[in-house]
């Protein structure tokens, strides 16, 4: 069910043009050689001249007014077909909840969350909303909070909050597994990373980025990669959950449900000497909320109306962007060509996964 949004902008709006507005010369100038021109003695002779009221064809030049044919340009406002869009996309009966989303090119997308019998699960989803295939809910995710797809589209990799690691000294896992479905793979994370809350992969072959917690419990923002260390930790970092990093790498922004002295916030670094400044600040989350980015702009969940907000990248200004109340605890974000991808993580509410086309 497609509703049209509301869509504010605090960033400067494009000016309309009027295309094609007719000029002063409405041709009065050349009616004005419309034969007044009656020399009646050259009247046969000059007959060609009575043809210069040939030159009232050019009132034709009204058809300047057909200029006005250019508000056919108003056949531009057939631009409102664009009209950003923001809609439920699936709803599963088999699905309770989700927490996250990996966008998987034109063809579709990957949720990972907790099927209708409270066991993790991960889902393939049709990019039209037309089919859900369980890819995997045969193991023993229990608390999947973050899920990526790495940039060849053959591995999903998933961090789970709940699974004790081998000494009990931490929990979570990070796993890895074809994305056509198989076997889970930690990839290396246990007893490094306590509560891994977000993966992404980088951009290049970087490995990945994983939020959490270190063995002192000092928030921290994790590089996996033939190894775990450190990227960033301390500083604003107090609860990071939700991660994005730009197509190009520059950027990693991250939602951090605590940041804020009164909620929530999305940190920016700049990368690779990871710079911070923040982006937005002051806003409630559901658990482990979202955030995504094409580089240009960056998409957040938040709880309350709207739910899924828009600000440039560059912090010049944000937009309001769900204005539909559709969404009850929305979480997990990921960006895909003009479109963004929103997870809903309440059990009672009758969707699993919401679209937003711009």
């Amino acid at each position: 069910m497609a509703r049209n949004l509301l869509h504010l902008s605090l960033t400067p709006l494009l000016g309309l043009s009027l295309l094609g507005c007719p000029g002063d010369d409405t041709g009065k100038d050349d009616t004005g050689d419309s034969g007044t021109d009656t020399d009646t003695g050259d009247s046969g002779t000059d007959t060609s001249e009575t043809g210069d009221t040939g030159e009232t064809g050019d009132t034709g030049d009204t058809a300047d007014t057909a200029d006005t044919a250019d508000t056919a340009d108003t056949a531009d406002t057939g631009d409102t077909a664009a009209t950003p869009m923001f809609e439920v996309l699936v709803d599963d009966a088999d699905i309770a909840e989700v927490t996250d989303v990996a966008v998987a090119g034109v063809d579709g997308v990957y949720v990972v969350g907790i099927d209708s019998a409270g066991d993790g699960g991960i889902w393939w989803v049709e990019a039209d909303g037309s089919g859900v295939l369980a890819v995997a809910t045969d193991f023993s995710l229990t608390q999947p909070t973050g899920i990526a797809l790495s940039e060849d589209g053959n591995t999903l990799y998933v961090s789970d909050l709940a699974p004790a690691s081998p000494t009990g000294a931490m929990n979570g896992a990070v796993y890895s597994l074809p994305s056509g479905g198989g076997t889970l793979t930690e990839v290396g994370t246990a007893d490094q990373i306590d509560l891994p809350g977000d993966v992404v992969v980088i951009p290049g072959g970087g490995g990945l980025y994983v939020s959490g917690f270190d063995a002192d419990g000092e928030p921290t923002i994790f590089i996996v990669n033939s190894g775990v260390t450190v990227g960033v930790a301390g500083g604003s970092l107090t609860d990071p959950t939700a991660l994005a990093v730009s197509p190009d790498g520059t950027w990693l922004f991250v939602l951090d449900s605590l940041a804020a002295d009164w909620g929530a916030s999305i940190l920016a670094f700049e990368l690779p000497d990871y710079n911070e400044s923040e982006l937005a600040s002051g806003f409630d989350v559901a658990f482990p909320g979202g955030v995504g980015t094409d580089g240009a702009s960056v998409w957040y969940s938040k709880l309350g109306d709207p739910g899924l907000l828009e600000a440039a990248a560059d912090g010049s200004g944000f937009s309001v962007v769900d204005t539909t109340g559709l969404m009850e605890l929305p979480a997990g974000v990921a960006v895909g060509a003009d479109q963004v991808y929103v997870t809903e993580s309440a059990h009672d509410v009758g969707a699993d996964l919401y679209l937003y086309s711009f």
